[in-house]
């Protein structure tokens, strides 16, 4: 009774392959990502816990959640192919490896947007310091897009809540947020 739960599925024999998941690296600045985040649109943006508070010179931060992308020093194109379909996400790694913060496609992202900030970056090898071991917790779960603008000498770098989401969007967010046990903001569907 307390033994490994099985699905239907593999009742009936049908054992499904595990997910290969593929990693191409990326060398990116997080001025440049905060530049080309704005033209993404939606995304589900996963960050983890940050204690650091500090913004770059001539940068203010319109909230703490996003502290974690300026620890950005690599990015990780993430691609997988699980049951429900498939899935991208950038994972932002820091200096010493440990992923900071996640940012998930979602199909009401803006995909030549994507493409372009995959670009931007200088193609390098795995991170030396990085293990696929650790295991990245995030903090929240959110719908949102990016904006920047700039006031008075500073630049603000802010995130803003995503007022429509498709129901495709609406869903493959849930999934991603059950699946790190997180609770996803809900929002208005097209």
């Amino acid at each position: 009774m307390f033994g490994r739960p099985f699905s239907i599925l593999q009742c009936l024999g049908y054992h499904p392959a595990p997910t290969h998941v593929t990693r191409r690296w990326r060398r990116l600045t997080p001025l440049e990502l905060m530049h080309r985040l704005p033209a993404l649109g939606c995304v589900l943006y996963l960050p983890g816990e940050c204690a650091d508070t500090r913004s770059p010179p001539g940068w203010l931060l319109g909230s703490a959640d996003l502290q974690p992308l300026l620890r950005t020093h690599w990015l990780a194109e993430v691609g997988e192919v699980t049951t429900e379909g498939p899935r991208e996400w950038i994972e932002c790694v820091d200096v010493r490896g440990a992923t900071q913060a996640r940012l998930h496609l979602l199909p009401d992202t803006d995909y030549l947007a994507w493409d372009r900030l995959l670009a931007a970056g200088e193609g390098v090898p795995a991170a030396a310091s990085w293990r696929a071991s650790r295991r990245f917790r995030p903090a929240s779960a959110r719908l949102c897009g990016f904006r920047w603008w700039p006031q008075a000498c500073f630049k603000v770098f802010d995130a803003c809540p995503a007022s429509v989401v498709s129901l495709v969007g609406q869903r493959l967010a849930a999934q991603v947020a059950l699946a790190e046990a997180l609770p996803l903001q809900r929002v208005a569907r097209v």
